[in-house]
């Protein structure tokens, strides 16, 4: 079956058009697509909010099909956040429907100029109309609307407040299994952009779509599938992630020589409230209040969200997961893990990314906005002022830098404007090779390297290795925690299309990707120096068994990442 179609929406006049993609598109999807169709399409000087702006949307090579994971979602575009090249990539249902009915990609360009819109696309046709009647609604409400009862075939990506408020840290939010707004396509304000479109909600029904995806080779991919299934599931790693999540790491990166537990707006790695907020105590809350594992799109083995139900045993999140925890949790002193929950289902309800907005208040509390562990002020900066949009609500939503500048803080804890995810660069440094490295900006998904005591020429390495295969995980559209290495990726794709692919042709194919939006970068305005961590980093050490710790990786060497 060939997944060709390529739908654009004109939110200005209002058109909807279609066409087959390109033979230059054939082999690319995912965050490979998205990231081309962003450099061919864009200038990278424009704003990021204007009119002239796109916004892409593409699920992987392998959506639809029987791969475990394989329905992750790319969104592509200029960031607000960053001002360069973005893909925010998301779990939930979109994906495989979109590729059920034989979408490639969504592109949407344009901006309305009569009100909010939604579009609807199904096996009848593609349509877009008003969405007045959502103006303003929140994610869960919105989903329970544009889903309900037709979870088995329907599902959305929506904005919520944040986005219509066009607040750089706002996301999309994406219909999980279970009909709930927990998926989010988060970081770089992939929200902001679809808010500045005018276009609220996308509802996809796949009923007239084909039921699975087959491989060109049928038995052959069926058998890669089996395979892959098997090594997932007999994966130690896997094992732990299936039973708390990635809650499951905080035991592991509160521990004194790991340091990975940002407190106090990074000033320190570790927490000794870390426990009231671990994958164990969330295990057995769960026991005792009808919490389980569940996967966030359907065919998903591993089952990593955690449904966190609260005392009464109604449900609160499906997403409380380690990024989360930690930047609203620790990083602010906030516990125990009702207490990050209610503040996680705020973020997935008001429709924003946990990591922008953790770093954001982190640094208002060190600007004294809020005091550390002010649990209620924080309830009342998100579901108050930024759901409202009131003066402190936009400064707050606008991101770490935005906060940061306003309040005249210089400890900022971003890299190309991005907020700085959990794991900490002066302890895991090869991190921050990748955090500086990497065209994303700050981003751990980009390239995990966790190894500790190798060599800093060992680390580029094992940066660059980690960035090319996640290039290829991103564009296939599977998990990560799949652990799927670039020579099963190069399998599937060789059985899903028929034509072979080496492992080393899907590596040259991720370097092309990776060196499309550092194009996009430097067209826009990037060099050098923006490669690079907060002087603070350098400066303010952890304290280590091993001796104090900062991030001293030459800068000549982050250089050679990509020479």
């Amino acid at each position: 079956m060939a997944i060709d179609r390529i739908i654009r929406v004109d939110m200005t006049t209002g058109d909807v058009t279609e066409a087959a993609a390109s033979e230059a598109y054939a082999r690319l999807g995912g965050r490979a697509l998205t990231s081309r169709m962003l450099l061919e399409e864009t200038d990278a000087r424009i704003h990021p909010l204007s009119e002239a702006a796109k916004l892409f949307i593409a699920p992987g090579l392998l959506a639809g099909t029987a791969v475990t994971t394989s329905g992750r979602t790319s969104f592509g575009f200029k960031s607000p956040l960053t001002g360069g090249t973005k893909e925010a990539n998301v779990g939930g249902q979109l994906g495989h429907r979109l590729a059920r009915l034989g979408i490639k990609a969504i592109v949407v360009s344009g901006a309305s100029p009569d009100g909010g819109k939604r579009l609807d696309i199904d096996g009848k046709g593609v349509r877009l109309s008003s969405a007045d009647d959502l103006a303003g609604r929140s994610n869960y409400d919105l989903h329970r609307e544009l889903v309900g009862e037709a979870l088995r075939t329907r599902a959305a990506a929506t904005i919520g407040p944040a986005g219509e408020h066009r607040m750089s840290s706002a996301s999309v939010a994406v219909t999980d299994p279970e009909g709930r707004p927990t998926r989010h396509a988060a970081r770089g304000g992939p929200g902001a952009v679809m808010g500045a479109k005018g276009l609220k909600a996308i509802v996809v029904d796949d009923a007239e779509g084909v039921r699975t995806v087959p491989g060109e080779n049928a038995k052959e991919f069926k058998g890669e599938v089996v395979k892959f299934s098997k090594m997932v599931l007999d994966d130690p790693r896997v094992h732990n992630t299936s039973r708390y999540g990635t809650a499951g790491v905080i035991k592991f990166v509160n521990r004194e020589n790991v340091l990975s537990m940002p407190t106090r707006n990074h000033r320190k790695g570790s927490w000794e409230e870390a426990h009231s907020i671990s994958g164990q105590v969330i295990e057995e809350l769960g026991k005792e209040r009808g919490g389980k594992m569940l996967p966030c799109m359907a065919g998903c083995i591993i089952k990593c969200a955690i449904l966190y139900n609260d005392e009464h045993g109604e449900h609160v999140t499906t997403a409380l997961e380690f990024e989360t925890i930690a930047l609203l949790g620790s990083n602010l002193e906030i516990g125990p893990a009702d207490a990050v929950a209610e503040l996680d289902r705020l973020c997935d309800d008001i429709g924003l990314d946990t990591i922008e907005v953790g770093n954001a208040i982190g640094v208002a509390m060190e600007a004294g906005v809020l005091e550390w562990g002010d649990w209620e002020g924080t309830k009342r900066l998100l579901d108050v002022d930024i759901r409202e949009g009131t003066a402190l609500g936009r400064i707050i939503g606008g991101g770490t830098a935005h906060v940061a500048a306003t309040y005249g803080i210089d400890r900022v804890p971003v890299v190309k404007g991005q907020g700085l995810p959990a794991w900490e660069p002066r302890t895991l440094k090869g991190m921050g090779i990748t955090y500086c490295s990497s065209p994303q900006g700050a981003d751990h998904t980009a390239g995990m390297v966790t190894a500790r005591g190798a060599t800093p020429d060992t680390l580029v390495k094992q940066s660059r290795q980690e960035q090319l295969t996640m290039m290829a995980v991103d564009s296939v559209g599977v998990c990560q925690f799949t652990n799927a290495l670039p020579g099963d990726m190069a399998a599937f794709i060789s059985e899903r299309f028929g034509e072979p692919v080496s492992e080393d042709e899907l590596l040259e194919a991720s370097r092309a990707a990776i060196e499309t939006e550092r194009e996009f970068n430097r067209r826009a305005g990037f060099d050098r120096e923006d490669d690079r961590l907060p002087q603070w980093l350098r400066d303010e050490a952890l304290p280590h068994p091993d001796g104090p710790s900062v991030f001293d990786i030459e800068d000549a060497l982050i250089d050679e990442v990509w020479a």
